[in-house]
């Protein structure tokens, strides 16, 4: 009887509590050409996926960012070959059983065919026809672009893609990425065959592209199906356009679109970085920990716990090198701001304290499990294999990925989430009904508030408007004086004086004085333009008494030194030779002389060379004296403050100025007569090739009715939809640039038109402007053009109350002139109710041909 053979015992297998990725073995080949090829075998089943990538996306549009050219080649190598037609393409593939779909993004288009493992190397084939030998006709991209045209209505008709563009747009300033991947319509119309058979060229080369395959085919036939498809494709150089870097975010984005829906979608979101950044693990743990599914804190917090929204959801996505963390719910209108705050204070809870172990312990295995389930079809493992490809170059990428999933502790997401959704980095987007309408009437309350008015026993004007929004506080200081104070011999003297303030008092010298607000991160003004001087401050809550005592110590104590005389008159006067250097500015200049002769506003706030030369410390103390008096003056203040404690601030400060007089806001009658301006024309030579024409025309100063109209009609000449514009520059290429300029002062005003042209074109630039000018005195404006520029005018008057410094400025300047502090606020009402047959009116009065100052600065002639 044989002896019996040792048996080996086999090692028991058993199951790991871990879940773990099974390894994605792939064999990987490198064609001649630079195409490289990813093949796995997979026989559980008869099928296959293949997958061409390209990688081009939106990201890689260059000259054509948000055109949605790559979207649009996606669609058109489906409309025919130079074999198959588009039928043709779809019913082959049909015929060999396979699926085709395609799909574009940020930075890849990919093309597949999921279908039968016996005709693998017969969808290799379509493919490489499709990506070689499209035809691109334009006939055939004509009514794709119809298609495509459709396409982008659903999207708009979709709240939630509205609501993800509007977030992207905002959050992003500078990166590809605030672009959507489908195009902008305006753009997209554009596009035209030439273009984007360009962009096929540059993009679509076989060393800028992988073909990826998957299932139940042997390797090395896949590799030689491959290479006999694709081998003949001729490597080219291609185009990757290197992303503008995205400047650090520093303080909260806002945005709004109202959108015709009974709901409203509130979108919150953070840059993170992109898909190769070690932190993009937590980061999806992270949004699963919020926002998936019914046990998530999102879920639980809003709609369980509140009931405030219907739906919730959080996400990343992006590119390579940046991306977006989102945070979304969807809710009734007047529950939008509750929806806000409870998402941040969510997230805010998340930043303090993270996951507790077994919620992050169950994210982790819900995320893990996903991963896992994508790989169960041929497609999910062709598509996870394309993804590392794309981002790491690597058939190891999913596998780490999942490693460092189990390996995220509470503490590694808490990190996470306080490095990534900070406060200064939030950008919220909003879609809903009638919600540009509530931030507008929101942004108006910002700037209107509650405005505490005080005049001291100086006859000083306090104006105080409390504002807990920001812990921050503007003030400014403003005192009549400029161009109408001054004479010929004096003029820029107000300027010099105030520059001269910052030289030092009595117990500051010049660098304390330079440094005391700065080490405080706040910051200090010393100005003045052609009405007014401008002490200002800009300090955190807390600094607003060291800054009050500052600017009282540079009104009363300024000590004035001569030296410092001589470099301010320096600075003073490099500012009037940068004046001299720019054709439009000297055009500017003289017709504004020519305009105002033997009038004060003949002269700007710069003065002369001159006049600023013969200035000295005593003319500077005079003026000061004469101006930083108590009835003279306002201070506005701003900020996070309380009223009261403001009132004994200034007072104990300011209220020791002299009271002196109030200098007058509108110029004397006797003066007004002594205007010796006569129309005419006027040309001077500058040694530039530019050719500038200024054609002006006096107009009443800024208390007058007319100033709304005039206003209206320099918003409506101003900008590249204006008929100055279209006419001039987009018609006849006349000009380089062409616009207009309204100057409201104190007791008289002017109005511009001007246009930079060519030296041989400005005879015709000037009879064109004339024309115009006529046609406008005539006949007005349209009612399409007021309402534009209506619109316009209200877009900046919006903009311009942002922030303490602006509202405390705009407060100030308009009690000072005698407006009233509240002018500002009234403006709107003025401006909605000028009328057409108003701005016909301004137009007729003012802008006659014979009343028309031209001044042409033109090029010096050849020697």
């Amino acid at each position: 009887m044989p002896a019996r053979r040792p048996t080996t015992r086999r090692p028991v297998k058993t199951r790991s509590t871990a879940l773990e990725a099974p390894p994605l073995q792939a064999q990987v080949r490198t064609l001649a050409n630079g195409l490289e090829v990813l093949v796995r075998e997979d026989r559980e089943h008869p099928l296959v996926s293949v997958q061409l990538w390209v990688k081009a996306g939106s990201l890689h549009e260059g000259e054509w960012t948000g055109a949605g050219l790559a979207h649009c080649l996606e669609h058109m190598l489906f409309k025919g070959t130079w074999k198959r037609s588009a039928a043709e393409i779809s019913q082959h593939i049909q015929q060999l059983g396979g699926y085709v779909n395609a799909y574009t993004t940020f930075n890849r288009t990919v093309y597949y065919i999921d279908g039968l493992a016996a005709h693998a190397e017969d969808y290799l084939e379509i493919l490489a026809d499709m990506a070689r030998h499209s035809k691109l006709d334009a006939a055939d991209l004509e009514k794709e672009q119809e298609v495509i045209r459709r396409e982008m209505a659903m999207y708009d008709d979709d709240p939630g893609s509205v609501v993800q563009d509007l977030l992207q747009s905002t959050a992003f300033r500078q990166h590809p990425l605030r672009q959507p991947v489908i195009g902008h319509r305006a753009v997209f119309d554009q596009v035209r065959q030439p273009d984007l058979a360009a962009f096929h060229r540059r993009q679509y080369v076989p060393n800028n592209c992988f073909v990826v395959i998957t299932g139940a085919i042997d390797p090395q036939d896949a590799l030689a199906a491959v290479e006999r498809q694709f081998g003949e494709w001729q490597r080219a150089p291609y185009e990757t356009p290197r992303p503008p870097a995205e400047p650090a975010q520093r303080g909260l984005r806002e945005a709004r679109r109202n959108f015709a829906t009974e709901l409203t979608r509130v979108m919150l979101g953070w840059q993170v970085p992109g898909e190769g950044h070690e932190d993009k693990p937590a980061l999806d743990v992270l949004a699963f920990l919020l926002g998936a599914g019914r046990s998530s804190r999102f879920y639980q917090e809003l709609r369980e716990k509140r009931g405030i929204a219907h739906w919730v959801w959080a996400g990343t996505w992006g590119a390579q090198e940046c991306g977006l963390f989102a945070a979304e719910a969807e809710c009734d209108p007047k529950d939008e701001a509750a929806c806000r705050d409870a998402l941040l204070q969510v997230v805010e809870q998340m930043r303090r304290r993270g996951p507790a172990a077994a919620e992050l312990a169950k994210a982790v295995r819900a995320t893990v499990g996903g991963q896992l389930r994508s790989l169960s079809t041929t497609k999910g493992q062709a598509a996870s294999l394309g993804h590392g490809w794309l981002a790491a170059g690597s058939l190891e990428h999913a596998r780490h990925y999942l490693e460092a999933v189990r390996a995220l502790t509470p503490a590694r997401i808490r990190e996470v989430a306080q490095r990534h959704l900070t406060p200064t980095g939030l950008t919220a987007a909003i879609v809903g009904p009638e919600v540009e309408t509530a931030g507008a009437s929101a942004a108006a309350a910002i700037g209107g508030g509650d405005v505490e008015r005080h005049v001291l026993p100086n006859g000083l004007t306090l104006l105080v408007r409390e504002n807990p929004r920001l812990p921050l506080v503007s003030i400014r200081a403003g005192f009549l004086a400029g161009v109408p104070a001054e004479t010929e011999a004096n003029a820029g003297v107000t300027l010099l004086s105030a520059g001269l303030l910052l030289k030092g008092t009595r117990k500051r010298p010049a660098a304390r004085i330079a440094a005391e607000l700065e080490n405080l991160g706040g910051s200090l003004h010393c100005s003045a333009d052609a009405h007014r001087y401008v002490l200002g401050a800009d300090v955190m809550r807390g600094d607003e008494s060291l800054a009050v005592e500052l600017l009282a110590d540079l009104a009363r104590q300024a000590t004035l030194p001569a030296a410092g005389l001589a470099e301010v008159k320096k600075r003073q006067l490099a500012g009037l030779q940068e004046e001299l250097e720019d054709p439009l500015t000297v055009a500017l200049r003289r017709a504004r002389r020519e305009i105002f002769a033997g009038l004060p506003f003949a002269r700007t706030a710069l003065g002369s060379e001159k006049s600023i030369r013969a200035v000295q410390v005593a003319d500077c103390r005079a003026m000061l004296q004469a101006s930083l008096t108590g009835a003279n003056g306002v201070i506005s203040i701003d900020g996070d403050v309380r009223a009261a404690d403001i009132r004994r601030l200034v007072q104990a400060h300011f209220g020791k100025l002299p009271r002196g007089s109030r200098r007058p806001v509108h110029l004397p009658v006797a003066t007004v007569k002594k205007a010796a301006g006569k129309p005419g024309r006027w040309r001077q030579s500058l040694d530039k090739e530019q050719a500038v024409l200024v054609i002006g025309f006096r107009t009443p100063g800024l208390h007058d009715p007319a100033t709304q109209a005039l206003t209206l009609i320099d918003e409506a000449c101003s900008d590249m939809g204006s008929r100055l514009f279209n006419r001039l520059r987009e018609e006849l290429g006349l000009a380089y640039y062409v616009g207009a300029q309204h100057f409201g002062a104190l007791g008289a005003g002017a109005f511009y038109f001007y246009i930079g042209t060519d030296a041989a074109k400005l005879d015709l630039a000037r009879d064109e402007m004339l024309r115009q000018i006529a046609d406008l005195a005539r006949r007005g404006l349209s009612a399409a053009e007021i309402n534009r520029a209506k619109t316009a005018w209200k877009s900046s008057w919006l903009r311009a109350q942002q922030g303490n410094a602006a509202r405390a400025d705009a407060l100030g300047w308009n009690e000072l002139n005698g407006l009233g502090h509240d002018h500002f606020q009234k403006l709107p009402g003025l401006i909605d109710a000028v009328s057409a047959a108003d701005i016909r009116a301004a137009a007729k009065t003012w802008f006659g041909k014979d009343k028309a100052f031209l001044v042409e600065v033109v090029p010096e002639p050849a020697a």
